[in-house]
């Protein structure tokens, strides 16, 4: 947008009496465009007066409440809006919303929105992504595309520390290492005391919420699926530590990954090249007792070592490039146990149903706290499932709910790599065949969860 006027006042500074001289003195020149200048002030207010005021409230206005929410025809009306708001803001001492209002980016925005939505929505998100009050994602928390009151108030705080920042001089947008200081502003606004919650943070106070919209989204369909929640919900409060065999734990892939080095060749087939299998199947850190007696000739022939690596492939460590296998920067990364670690905990299953069994399967594991039968194991989740709407096969045009083979079929899919780092062990014969979590397994389970239920949602339910 360029480099902004400062505001004359500030909208705090501002009253209802403020407001209503200003519509009258514009009234004095144009009765018309005061009329319009009232219904701009009741739009961005709600009829609370100028003092309420911001910038994230103005851009909105301007950049997506204009373009989506008036129904008329008339050809131009944004930009004759956006006019009207800017002489009243004028008359307020608003100068630097004014000038956003008479801005390139807010012309240009509605010049996009001219020509589609899906073109007006892009230039909406970038030019509030350039403005420095949208708030960015940090380390460890993402915003949601759907909020509750907690977090939408929470980014409400961080945009009012962010346009503050844009006042003071703290922040520079467009300057040399912005970006950077955006996200110290926004990190301070969001673990800052909370204004009603004593004890709170901003941050803490969206993740209790985020908590009580997970419990509650299983209380709708599924009671004891919402039970298992709720007994597990003051244990994700905060953020699960490391644990301490970490080192051990993740040697499989950390061995892996640096074994591997940047790059191997593949076969036409797509496989590692029998040489490097014969290398890895002989110098790995673990027992395969899969594998085929002798040296195998084939990825096949070394099913933890084609486990381990299809896994990692699949979770972005490891990137097919030509008749390459690349170790990407999060594979390089991963090499370090803490990493290798925080990566198993992020990719506990494929998203969707195999992460849903998993995590299902997990908070049954640790609500017991020993080890539990597969065949109970399976049936629980089974009937959890079903409850909450799954449908894994469809037949005759009947939507079927998952049975104890489909939970079973998605649970082995990702215990291969559970069972190689120590996550989950099995024992006892294949008719009563028992699973638990180890003490490292249980802070790797417990710790992913809380990432599945303390994260951004993106449905309201």
């Amino acid at each position: 947008m360029g480099e902004l006027a400062q505001n004359c006042r500030e909208p705090f500074e501002l009253s209802v009496a403020d407001g209503e001289e200003a519509i009258g003195r514009i009234g004095e020149r144009d009765a018309g465009l005061a009329g319009e200048a009232s219904h701009v002030l009741e739009s961005l207010t709600w009829g609370e007066g100028p003092q309420v005021l911001r910038q994230a409230g103005v851009q909105d206005w301007l950049w997506y409440v204009l373009a989506t929410k008036y129904l008329t025809d008339e050809v131009g009306y944004m930009g004759r809006l956006a006019e009207v708001a800017a002489v009243l803001f004028d008359e307020l001492g608003l100068c630097r919303y004014a000038a956003i209002c008479r801005s390139d980016t807010t012309r240009g925005v509605h010049a996009a929105f001219d020509e589609s939505n899906a073109a007006g929505l892009g230039a909406m998100r970038k030019a509030k992504d350039v403005s420095g009050i949208e708030p960015p994602d940090l380390d460890g928390f993402e915003w949601g595309a759907v909020m509750g009151y907690a977090e939408s108030t929470a980014r409400s705080a961080v945009e009012d520390a962010l346009e503050a920042a844009i006042v003071s001089g703290r922040l520079v947008v467009g300057g040399r290492g912005w970006r950077r200081i955006q996200a110290e502003i926004a990190a301070e606004a969001l673990d800052g005391d909370h204004p009603v919650e004593p004890g709170q943070s901003w941050r803490t106070a969206v993740v209790t919420e985020r908590l009580q919209q997970w419990v509650d989204g299983a209380e709708r369909r599924c009671e004891p699926l919402a039970a298992l929640r709720g007994r597990l919900a003051n244990r994700l409060l905060h953020p699960v530590g490391v644990p301490a065999g970490v080192g051990s734990m993740m040697l499989p892939v950390t061995w892996f990954l640096t074994s591997f080095g940047d790059e191997q060749p593949l076969t036409q087939a797509g496989y590692l090249s029998p040489a490097v299998v014969g290398r890895f199947h002989a110098e790995r850190p673990w027992d395969d007792p899969w594998a085929s007696e002798g040296l195998p000739r084939t990825e096949i022939d070394a099913p933890m070592v084609h486990q381990l690596r299809s896994w990692l492939q699949s979770v972005g460590a490891l990137r097919k490039h030509n008749k390459t296998l690349r170790r990407t920067k999060l594979g390089a990364a991963a090499a370090a146990p803490d990493e290798a670690w925080r990566l198993l905990v992020s990719n506990l299953g494929e998203p969707g149903w195999d992460r849903f069994v998993v995590e299902c399967c997990g908070l049954v594991m640790l609500d017991r706290a020993g080890a539990v039968t597969a065949r109970a194991l399976f049936a629980d989740v089974a009937a959890m499932a079903a409850d909450m709407g799954w449908a894994t096969s469809e037949s005759g045009g009947q939507r079927q709910p998952p049975g104890e083979r489909e939970v079973a079929r998605a649970f082995h899919g990702s215990s291969q790599v559970l069972r190689l780092c120590g996550v989950v062990a099995e024992s006892g014969d294949w008719r009563e065949r028992r699973v638990e979590l180890s003490v490292e397994g249980e802070a790797t389970v417990l710790a992913a969860i809380r990432l599945s239920a303390t994260g951004p949602r993106t449905a309201p339910w």
